[in-house]
């Protein structure tokens, strides 16, 4: 029998939101990427649109990485009915983009 996996993921979010419910179901989904660069980039390139536009300001965002649980069935389970938090085993706060 193999063991189960965990795997790390990057994502982002607005600095602004309280990081006490990062994980709460708000209808907005988050997008996930396998490295820390590729999630920087597409921060970087989120801040270009957003300045670009007179009547935009930029929120700083989080760069975060995420660890999941142990990918089991239950796992998966649990992702399909509750949602994302409930795969997230660790979360941490690696950079805020200004």
């Amino acid at each position: 029998m193999s063991a189960e996996q965990s795997y790390t993921f990057y994502t982002h979010s607005s600095s602004a939101e309280s990081e006490n419910d990062r994980w709460a179901y708000t209808g907005i989904p988050d997008i996930f990427y396998g490295d820390a660069e590729s999630a920087r980039r597409e921060v970087l390139a989120l801040r270009d649109e957003v300045t670009a536009e007179a009547e935009e300001d930029w929120s700083p965002r989080r760069l975060e990485k995420i660890e999941t649980l142990p990918i089991t069935k239950e796992t998966i389970l649990a992702l399909l009915n509750d949602g994302v938090g409930s795969l997230v085993k660790s979360y941490e706060v690696i950079d805020v983009i200004n």
